[in-house]
């Protein structure tokens, strides 16, 4: 089985002038807990999770106050083990899935547990 079996597609990116306020709503709006930080011409610039942002109080932060600026990825025809031995290794939840330079979806640790637990 590959990545692209299992992830979760159109993903749903944001731009880094997007407020932490509205970010969260995003997340709970659209029920996500990760999304990468694109530039205008859709290049990833990194990547914020449910978890970057749990502890932040102040609201009015740009997500380019907090972006994790390294991304780790995966193609879609990767093998799901592949992708759960790279999140294993950086000690991550989720990755961004790519096809010829383009974000086509994500996939997060509780795609590939759900996977192998059926």
């Amino acid at each position: 089985m590959r990545v692209e079996d299992i992830m979760s597609s159109p993903v749903i990116s944001t731009q880094k002038s997007v407020t932490i306020y509205h970010l969260k709503d995003l997340f709970k709006r659209e029920n996500i807990n990760a999304t990468p930080i694109i530039d205008k011409n859709g290049k990833i610039l990194g990547i914020i999770t449910s978890s970057d942002i749990a502890a932040i109080h102040n609201n009015s932060l740009q997500l380019q106050d907090i972006l994790s600026s390294k991304v780790h990825i995966c193609l879609r025809n990767n093998r799901i083990k592949d992708a759960a031995r790279t999140m294993e290794k950086h000690d991550i939840h989720h990755l961004v899935v790519m096809d010829n330079g383009n974000i086509v979806g994500m996939v997060s640790s509780m795609d590939i547990i759900k996977f192998f637990t059926q």
